[in-house]
């Protein structure tokens, strides 16, 4: 399991003074989620779209407006819909083909493919 751990520290006669802790658990979901989005934000040529039960990502500036990738976060896994072809089309995006991702070896593959799928259409 993961957790992430929040304190607020006030400095009280040259001593650190805990104020308080939040301690909240990493579901593998959340933190697949973190990191998939960690890495689409690292090109700069897509725009970010929060909806309640998903985020999706744009081409900037593209007139047709559709996502290029959305991510779904579930309580034990992500679902990815993207241009990635794969066996199951989205229901949600029917463009867009859907992967279920359970683990970081999971999301690692999906990207290093995804990222050779992007680059190979760009030149096309």
């Amino acid at each position: 399991m993961k957790f992430e751990i929040n304190q607020v520290v006030e400095i009280v006669d040259n001593k650190p003074v805990i104020l308080s802790t939040e301690i909240k658990l990493l579901t593998p979901s959340t933190d697949l989620y973190s990191l998939a989005r960690d890495y689409i934000e690292e090109y700069a040529d897509y725009e970010f779209v929060q909806r309640n039960q998903y985020s999706g990502y744009r081409i900037k500036n593209n007139k047709r407006r559709r996502y290029i990738i959305v991510l779904i976060p579930q309580q034990d896994r992500l679902i990815i819909c993207s241009q990635q072809q794969t066996q199951t089309t989205s229901k949600l995006f029917p463009y867009l083909w859907e992967t279920v991702i359970n683990n970081l070896e999971e999301l690692h593959k999906f990207f290093e493919l995804w990222n050779h799928h992007d680059h190979v259409k760009a030149k096309a």
